[in-house]
Formats: C-alpha cells, sequence, structure tokens
C-alpha cells in the first residue's frame, strides 16, 4: 500500500468510526454508568475492529467478494446478536425507569453513579462482540476496505507493509473509542438522570439496525437460492 492510499484510508477509516453507529452507543450506554467499563468496552471495540482489520489484510475482503455468502451470513448472525442487545438494553432501561432507580451523583465521583453491573472481563466481551456484530464494521471491511488492500506493485520503493497499515488503523482507532468514553466523564452528571431513557433508546437503535440486518441477510441467502433452483430447473 502507498502512503497517499494509506492516507486516504486513514480519512475514511476516521469518518467510518466517527459516525454514530452500535459502537458509540454502547460505550456512551456503558460509560455513562462506569468510566472503567466504558474505556474497557472501548478498548475491547478496538479488540474486534483489529481482528477485522487482521482478517482483511489477510484476505478475508476479497474472500466475501468472490463468495458474498459469507457477508449475508455474516449479516445474520450480527442481526441476530444486535436484536439480542436491544432487547437487553431497552428491558433494563424500562426496569429502571419504571422503578426509578437511579441516583444523584457526586460531581466527579463515579462511584456514585449506577454501579456497573460488568466485571473488567464482561465489559472487554461486551466491546467485542458489540463490534463483531457490527452491521458499519462487517460492510466496511467487506467491501470499503477491500479497495485500499489489493495487491499492489512496489513504486520507487513507495510501500508500507500491512503491519503499519494495520497498527496505524489501530492505533487511530483506539485513540477515537477511548477518547469517547472518556468524554462521557465531563457529561455523565447532567446525563445521568436520563439514563433508563438513553438505555431503551439504544435498546430501539440495536433492534432496529438488527432486524435490517436479519432481513438483508436472509433476503440476499433466499435470493441466491431462488437463482440456484432457476438455473438448474429444467427447461
Amino acid at each position: 500500500m502507498s502512503l497517499s492510499t494509506l492516507m486516504t484510508l486513514i480519512l475514511v477509516w476516521v469518518a467510518a468510526i466517527a459516525s454514530p453507529g452500535p459502537d458509540v452507543v454502547q460505550i456512551l450506554r456503558t460509560g455513562l454508568k462506569d468510566r472503567r467499563a466504558g474505556v474497557l468496552v472501548a478498548i475491547g471495540i478496538m479488540l474486534g475492529n483489529t481482528l477485522w482489520i487482521s482478517a482483511s489484510l489477510a484476505g478475508l475482503s476479497a474472500l466475501i467478494d468472490a463468495y458474498p455468502s459469507i457477508l449475508r451470513t455474516l449479516q445474520l448472525i450480527g442481526g441476530a446478536y444486535l436484536s439480542y442487545l436491544g432487547f437487553r438494553a431497552f428491558q433494563g432501561g424500562l426496569r429502571a425507569w419504571r422503578s426509578q432507580k437511579f441516583t444523584v451523583a457526586v460531581p466527579g465521583s463515579f462511584r456514585d453513579r449506577g454501579h456497573s453491573s460488568l466485571s473488567d472481563a464482561a465489559a472487554l466481551r461486551l466491546g467485542v462482540t458489540t463490534n463483531l456484530a457490527n452491521p458499519k464494521a462487517i460492510l466496511f471491511f467487506g467491501s470499503v476496505f477491500a479497495q485500499f488492500v489489493r495487491p499492489a506493485a512496489h513504486v520507487n520503493g513507495d510501500y508500507i507493509p500491512a503491519p503499519i497499515v494495520a497498527i496505524v488503523l489501530i492505533v487511530v482507532g483506539l485513540c477515537w473509542f477511548v477518547g469517547v468514553a472518556l468524554a462521557v466523564n465531563t457529561m455523565a452528571t447532567h446525563l445521568e438522570k436520563y439514563s433508563p431513557i438513553i438505555d431503551m433508546l439504544s435498546g430501539v437503535v440495536f433492534l432496529a439496525v438488527g432486524v435490517v440486518m436479519l432481513y438483508q441477510g436472509l433476503s440476499g441467502l433466499l435470493a441466491k437460492q431462488s437463482a440456484g433452483l432457476a438455473l438448474h430447473w429444467p427447461a
């Protein structure tokens, strides 16, 4: 990959991770309750992105191009998981809203804010699984990213090895997501009383995205199956 191509990829990468989506929503709703959990979810999200980046550089993008059914299968799995997360988030937010179990925090103290029930390992897992199910990640690395990682000739020595590309993207992504998690610190005092509503809205977002992914994945697989049956149907 040339330097100019890498710079273009970084701009596209920043635009992709900065736009609102399941990853950012998960960081916000978790970090609002517990800063440490929010940061660990952010790190988990980048661990998931690291898997996507490594797999894409290893040939996953090309494999998806050759076999679109892989993308459809990923959409089904991701859609099912996001729907589950959405149901849980909405259910938890509704329960908290009904019982009014949210406390007034002491400014600057995260210990007094709705204690996170997530252990460190659970927060990391939540970040990883949210990212791996994220339709933005699936589509970005399955299609857009593929345009930047096609084999290229070494021209005038202007060539950047794949590991360097991966490290640059990982560092940029880590700075962004952890930054979002830390930024919740400054907003938590003002937003905490709306935590149940934020949970319910997050649940609606996850459910909506999950249902769309399930529909796209299922319709894509059924369309392929129908095309295959039509191809083999006797004339």
